[in-house]
């Protein structure tokens, strides 16, 4: 043994060497063991969860059917466990409506303060996961709760509680989303629409004075067009109108010419023909399809010479109006022609006789 230390005394960087190995391979170890203990506590704490599970759902069944009262579920709720029990109320009422889904409600009322604290957390997916148990388990009385959470620094829990307040479809609540747009600039534009029309034709009202409101950023003027848009909302075709008239904003102009396709009148043609000569693509294709759903016999030779458009968007947009109008004259000529365009002018031809 002295001749080992000797050996190792007179090799100071093997003594170091050694040690280091010593220390990485307890590490090693001492890893391979936290990993085992966590995985051991993990696996006890899922058969727990799966117990309770199992208790909770036989006595919820009981009481959604009338057999027993809420009392029976709450006295199998300890304290420590009541967060997730609203869990599994939570998974648990995406299964039921009506009645069934009240009495779930019901169960869940006793614990949504405890949830309704968790909006404080410094975890955005805490409060955002509240913010979406709250709106579905809580009614009216959290309501309030979600419309601040509007307002919440994490872009998550904003658009949580967007999407809830939408699902309620109120335009009380939907208006609180709509003055709010503004922050959600990372998401498309068109989910935004989606989501703003799902609350319904009650809707359309605010959504027409946000969409002539000069105020406002373009971008939200443009998912509001386009809610109107899926909406079908008629009244909405004024609206849309005076957007051509008084911006330059690409997209903008876009979305209102988008909306007069789906419901312009013959008195908006000249504001959408004047557009058919802009200097952005997307604003002439856009014009170009409403004059297909709105157009008069003239307009018929402006959307022939649009097939010759540098933008092959501009000359689709203005084939597919001329289908539309019943005028195919220059789109046969054109496809038995050696054009550049003449592929699209045939599969135009033979779009929907497949």
């Amino acid at each position: 043994m002295a001749r080992i230390w000797e050996f190792y005394l007179e090799r100071p960087e093997l003594a170091l060497l050694l040690a280091g190995v010593v220390i990485f391979f307890s590490l090693a170890i001492g890893l391979a063991v936290a990993a085992l203990l966590l995985r051991l506590a993990n696996e006890r704490k899922a058969r727990r969860w799966h117990r309770l599970e199992q208790t909770w759902q036989t006595a919820t069944v009981a009481v959604v059917s009338g057999d027993a009262g809420p009392e029976t579920v709450w006295s199998l709720v300890r304290q420590r466990d009541q967060l997730f029990f609203v869990s599994f109320l939570l998974r648990f009422a995406r299964l039921l409506a009506g009645t069934e889904r009240r009495v779930v409600d019901e169960l869940a009322a006793p614990y949504l303060d405890r949830v309704e604290a968790q909006l404080a957390s410094r975890s955005p997916e805490r409060r955002a996961r509240a913010v979406q148990t709250l709106s579905l388990l809580g009614g009216p009385k959290y309501i309030a709760r979600q419309i601040v959470a509007l307002d919440d620094h994490s872009p998550l829990v904003a658009m949580v509680a967007a999407r809830a307040l939408a699902r309620k479809e109120s335009p009380e609540f939907a208006v609180a989303i709509l003055e709010r747009l503004d922050r959600f600039g990372h998401w498309r534009p068109s989910f935004l629409a989606s989501m703003l029309a799902s609350v319904g034709p009650a809707l359309a009202p605010a959504l027409r004075e946000a969409l002539v409101d000069r105020r406002r950023d373009p971008r939200s003027r443009c998912v509001a067009a386009d809610a109107l848009r899926e909406l079908h909302d008629f009244e909405a075709a004024d609206a849309a109108a005076a957007v051509l008239a008084e911006t330059r904003h690409r997209d903008l102009l876009a979305a209102a010419l988008g909306l007069l396709a789906e419901i312009g009148r013959p008195e908006h043609l000249p504001a959408i023909r004047a557009h058919l000569e802009s200097g952005e693509a997307i604003v002439r294709a856009r014009a170009a399809a409403a004059l297909g759903h709105v157009g008069a016999p003239e307009d018929i030779d402006r959307l022939i010479a649009a097939l010759e458009d540098p933008s092959a968007w501009v000359a689709l947009r203005a084939a597919e109006a001329l289908k539309k109008a019943g005028s195919t004259h220059a789109l046969e000529a054109m496809a038995g022609s050696a054009h550049a365009r003449a592929p699209l002018a045939r599969a135009i031809l033979v779009a929907g006789h497949a």
